[in-house]
């Protein structure tokens, strides 16, 4: 296991069962994650194109077999349990509403995150604007599932603030990794969650986007991932994005006031 710290991002290159396990209640209020899921669409072009572009080799997604899907996720939410506080917020992206091989994973996905501790909350859509490749009907969204701890309270910054269960915007037109998401999707989630001083908690961090938000929006973060490129990957962008808000600190007393405006950006 390899641990990086990152001003207030805590990265860890691992198994995120066994990461987790090692993880106190209350280290985070707030889980962003999004798992494999469990098709092996990218093991192919994509992802040894997406390897060669970086100058590494190409891996298979990991865990991204049906079985292994279902291990992590069941092992994350029994691990998320523990962890939460009574007030925080589970929140994981699935596969569209199509069937094959997995079945009706987003049924599965929602009907785990209503079990063992967890109260399944909402269904968000993501539309991705374009529909993706294929027949019949065309994959043009993904779902996110929310959920708090039984008995608790969903974690929700302004409970004043109200929005629409469907939230479009394209996927990223160049990307670091096969499943990358855009940014503004995991911004606007954790906007709406989470409150000043929470810590975020991605077990399954990819190239890291969810660490770029969390520290743009002035958040705590905690990622876990298995893959040695894809954390190389993430520890560079989160490092940059540092970067960039010290820079944004530094030059704050020169800047002109901007009315409504505070960093970190809310």
């Amino acid at each position: 296991m390899e641990k990086v710290s990152i001003g207030p991002a805590t990265l860890y290159r691992g198994d995120c069962l066994e990461v987790m396990e090692g993880l106190a209640k209350g280290a985070a209020s707030m889980i962003w994650t999004d798992p494999p899921y469990g098709n092996r669409n990218n093991d192919g072009d994509l992802n040894a194109s997406l390897a060669a572009k970086a100058g590494r080799q190409a891996a298979a997604i990991a865990n991204d077999d049906a079985a292994s899907m279902r291990r992590v996720i069941e092992g994350m939410l029994a691990h998320a349990v523990r962890i939460l506080p009574e007030e925080a917020s589970a929140i994981c992206l699935c596969t569209a509403g199509g069937g094959g091989p997995n079945g009706p994973l987003f049924a599965w996905v929602a009907d785990r995150m209503h079990s063992d501790g967890l109260a399944f909350f909402h269904c968000v859509i993501w539309d991705k604007v374009n529909p993706g490749l294929g027949w019949r009907y065309r994959r043009q969204h993904e779902m996110v599932m929310v959920a708090h701890k039984k008995g608790g309270r969903l974690l929700w910054r302004d409970p004043k603030r109200a929005i629409g269960n469907v939230i479009s915007l394209s996927a990223p037109k160049t990307r670091v990794h096969p499943n990358e998401k855009p940014l503004s999707l995991v911004r606007t989630f954790l906007d709406l969650h989470a409150l000043a001083g929470s810590v975020i908690l991605d077990p399954f961090m990819g190239s890291g986007t969810t660490g770029v938000a969390a520290l743009q929006l002035g958040l705590g973060f905690i990622g876990i991932e298995l893959d040695a490129g894809h954390f190389d990957v993430a520890c560079s962008r989160i490092e940059e994005a540092m970067s960039q808000c010290d820079m944004f600190r530094a030059n704050e007393k020169t800047r002109p006031s901007q009315t409504g405006f505070d960093f970190p950006p809310q």
